[in-house]
């Protein structure tokens, strides 16, 4: 089983986890494979850096209308999650957008079964049959609350650092245990 973690790019130019979602990831693993890295899973994601929330915002907006718009943007993303590393299961852990990113990749992906999600606070649109992601949500995440109009499996306190939340934590390690 493969780990990764898909969501919007605040830096294009880099793809570095920050610590927290790091620690998420490793505390999730237990022995199994991890892509440490975001979204597209270069080899050499740079050092990570904070990025400004307003500046985020602006980034991953325009990202999300390209996924939205590009036909070549969604094959982009579709042929980075068929790359990943691995020949079993395959588990994305969505971060804000990444499940509208998986949304509209998901038709050109070919062996969707082994794909498992887990998503944080998601924004996204009608999901395609077949995906049925496991969703936790934070009770303060408008944005969220706004965005996603499907099942939430796990409510938490906290709000847009979902990786830092210990509650989060101990969610994704059991939802990924049972994916196995």
């Amino acid at each position: 089983m493969t780990i990764a973690w898909l969501s919007g790019s605040s830096d294009p130019r880099r793809c570095a986890l920050s610590p927290a979602e790091t620690a998420l990831l490793e505390a999730a693993a237990a022995g199994r494979r991890v892509v440490r890295a975001n979204f597209p899973w270069p080899d050499r994601p740079g050092p990570f850096r904070t990025v400004a929330l307003p500046l985020a915002s602006v980034r991953n907006a325009v990202q999300f209308w390209r996924a939205r718009l590009s036909r070549r943007y969604r094959a982009f993303v579709a042929t980075r999650i068929m790359c990943l590393p691995g020949d079993g299961d395959l588990v994305l852990i969505t971060g804000s957008q990444g499940l509208e990113l998986l949304r509209l990749a998901w038709p050109l992906l070919g062996d969707t079964g082994r794909i498992r999600v887990v998503a944080l606070g998601p924004v996204a649109g009608r999901l395609p049959a077949g995906l049925r992601p496991f969703v936790i949500r934070s009770s303060t995440d408008v944005v969220s609350r706004l965005g996603w109009r499907g099942r939430v499996d796990v409510r938490c306190a906290g709000h847009l650092d979902y990786a830092a939340e210990p509650q989060v934590r101990a969610a994704v390690a059991d939802a990924v245990g049972a994916a196995r």
